[in-house]
């Protein structure tokens, strides 16, 4: 009789196993249902997310296109040197501006200003005028573009350098690369 009894409780645990088995069996289906449905909308959040992000984008070269469009409009004739610089830098600035909207501003560092590695990368070197030059800003090759503190692209600039048994260099006006990188420009204080 105690054969039966055992039997009967090992008949009634085997049962309770294989339905609390089966509790966590659908408990793990829905989780798994919930994760993939988590990373599906995960998924949905970060294209739509992109699709803002490039729609600012698009709108803002649309504009760009247009406005290239309506200066080709005003060309009468061939263009002076001083008006095709100030066509080109007004493209310039509404491309720094489109950058601008995505949070990217435009930075130029000063002529005459510390060198700093953090923001710019050195791509050029001339012999400085004076000892207090040394590793300063001669001129700017092309304008950084900063995030916040996020450095997205260095400033190409060149440097001074002192060499005292350097002859004197004629001193000439450190100008950037074009007038759009001296208008409109955000200054980042990072040295």
């Amino acid at each position: 009789m105690g054969d039966v009894s055992e039997q009967i409780e090992l008949c009634s645990l085997a049962a309770e196993f294989t339905e609390a088995l089966a509790r966590q069996q659908r408990l793990a289906e829905r989780r798994e249902a919930i994760v993939t449905r988590l990373h599906d909308e995960v998924e949905r959040l970060r294209q739509g997310e992109m699709e803002t992000a490039l729609d600012l984008v698009r709108h803002s070269l649309i504009r760009l296109h247009d406005q290239i469009l309506r200066q080709a409009e005003h060309v009468t004739g061939p263009l002076g040197v001083d008006e095709l610089r100030a066509l080109l830098t007004a493209l310039a600035d509404e491309a720094a501006d489109t950058v601008a909207r995505t949070g990217v501003e435009r930075y130029v560092p000063r002529p005459g200003e510390a060198f700093d590695r953090t923001l710019q990368r050195p791509v050029g070197r001339v012999a400085a005028e004076s000892p207090e030059a040394e590793r300063t800003v001669a001129r700017v090759v092309a304008a950084g573009f900063v995030q916040g503190e996020r450095v997205v692209r260095k400033a190409d600039v060149v440097v001074c350098r002192w060499e005292p048994d350097a002859p004197p260099v004629a001193s000439s006006p450190a100008t950037p690369s074009s007038p759009a990188d001296t208008q409109s420009t955000t200054t980042h204080q990072g040295n």
